[in-house]
């Protein structure tokens, strides 16, 4: 079931069991009822003898991620303002209608309001954990298609989105990410174990050649 601010579409997922689609998750009518949407599907599964599964909850929302925030920034000057215009002029969603008549505006939209995020992965896992908080949890986030890039900077996005956001969320570093906690935690024993230890091996070796060439001269 989809879902926008009001409570319809949690009450049919409740009443039926089914996963629910949050489509305005980022919108500030949508993210202020995330909690509210969880609380509707519990009390109505409770009612219907179903069950509301968090990992069947979709959050959606906009993305266009670079190395750098200003590089995003330049790389959605290519749409950005036609979408802007076209949920201005076109589109019958008043919950969803651009602010802003400048590019710059229109880019506080987005980054400001907590809509999206035009800027980099850093910023894309500050979005998605303000959303984890505000819903309680939910299964999966899912990127908004909007064209604001051309093809090759929007290719680039998914793949820093893939490579430096996904796997903050999937636990997929997470072994990686202890260990080197560990390593970090032991660096100075380690560093002196490793000087005591190539010390040793050193004296070893000078006092052998010693006892041998002392041997050769006898």
């Amino acid at each position: 079931m989809a879902a926008i601010a009001s409570p319809s579409g949690p009450r049919l997922a409740g009443r039926y069991g089914v996963g629910l689609l949050s489509i305005g998750a980022t919108i500030s009518e949508g993210f202020d009822v995330l909690n509210l949407h969880w609380d509707v599907m519990q009390e109505r599964a409770a009612e219907f003898g179903t069950v509301a599964d968090r990992a069947k909850w979709r959050l959606v929302g906009p993305m266009h991620l670079a190395e750098s925030k200003d590089q995003a920034i330049k790389d959605v000057r290519h749409g950005l303002d036609a979408f802007c215009d076209y949920t201005q002029h076109t589109v019958a969603a008043p919950q969803f209608r651009a602010a802003g008549a400048t590019f710059e505006e229109r880019v506080g939209w987005v980054n400001n309001t907590g809509l999206g995020v035009i800027g980099t992965p850093d910023e894309a896992i500050v979005q998605i954990e303000r959303l984890a908080e505000q819903s309680g949890g939910f299964g999966c986030y899912l990127l908004m298609a909007h064209e604001w890039a051309d093809p090759e900077a929007t290719r680039r996005s998914y793949d820093l989105f893939a490579r430096y956001v996904m796997p903050r969320f999937q636990n997929s570093s997470t072994r990686l990410q202890a260990s080197e906690r560990w390593s970090a935690a032991i660096q100075a024993p380690l560093d002196a174990a490793q000087a005591q230890a190539l010390k040793e091996w050193t004296e070893k070796h000078a006092a052998e050649k010693a006892a041998k060439a002392a041997v050769a001269v006898v």
